[in-house]
């Protein structure tokens, strides 16, 4: 059982450090796109593609987010009371779709 635990801790770091990541990359663009704006440089269309890579790092951080959920929640939810579990993964796939 602590074996157990061990893991789940050590596989919630990975992840945290994973989505850290993820979000330093998103400011990262967020912040060049603003200096771009800022400095009046480069074409509409050139800022609409920075806007676009921002826009899907930040899909592909929801479902990194949505992978932590399943990966570290879901999973042992659904053994403790899998109608709760259920109703969760609805609201939060409702969340990820609106």
């Amino acid at each position: 059982m602590i074996e157990s635990a061990r893991q789940v801790e050590s596989t919630r770091e990975a992840h945290n450090s994973k989505t850290i990541n993820r979000i330093k990359r998103v400011q990262g663009q967020l912040k060049a796109l603003e200096e771009m704006i800022a400095a009046d440089a480069g074409s509409c269309e050139e800022r609409v593609l920075r806007a676009r890579t921002i826009e899907k790092g930040m899909s592909s951080l929801i479902n990194h987010l949505f992978d932590c959920y399943i990966e570290n929640s879901l999973r042992h939810d659904l053994h403790a009371d899998p109608e709760a579990a259920v109703d969760d993964l609805g609201r939060i796939l409702k969340l990820i779709n609106s």
